[in-house]
């Protein structure tokens, strides 16, 4: 990839995030990418695929316990969409922890984490007490319809 071509598509991605602020008004977003094949990069040369994991809160701040939409996407060099699946939930900040090492399989946990920052009863004792795991998911790959698919064994935790 040329100089120019990396320089368009970080143009390209920059506008995209402006964009989607912009659009999203009072809205809050925290987001997470990872790309496919492993150890590559969304903003290098040699990926493939991207995994984004959206978390978004119309209430503020976004570390505070409120409704929270996750929206999780893969899609690939061209635009392709392969996956689009949204969760929602009562929740302070989500995290995910992604296992994407074959094409064919992606593993997602969602969990909820406190932040120390946040000066709020909640957040100080997730801080204190650890993580709360929200969700796990496993998205199987359907080569009929050229999209991945949730396991029904993924499962949510109360």
């Amino acid at each position: 990839m040329t100089r120019i071509d990396l320089g368009l598509r970080t143009t390209f991605t920059a506008l995209l995030v402006f964009l989607y602020v912009v659009a999203c008004g009072k809205t809050e977003y925290t987001i997470q990418a990872i790309s496919f094949p492993p150890d590559s990069r969304p903003d290098e040369p040699g990926w493939k695929y991207t995994m984004l994991v959206t978390v978004a809160s119309n209430q503020s701040p976004i570390t505070k316990q409120s409704k929270k939409k996750v929206k999780i996407e893969v899609y690939d060099k061209n635009g392709t969409t392969f996956l689009k699946d949204d969760s929602v939930f009562v929740s302070a900040s989500i995290d995910a922890n992604f296992v994407w090492e074959k094409f064919e399989e992606i593993e997602i946990e969602l969990f909820e984490v406190g932040n120390k920052f946040s000066e709020d009863p909640y957040n100080a004792h997730l801080v204190k007490h650890g993580p709360n795991s929200l969700l796990k998911l496993t998205y199987t790959y359907d080569k009929d319809d050229k999209k991945f698919k949730r396991k029904l064994n993924s499962e949510a935790n109360p």
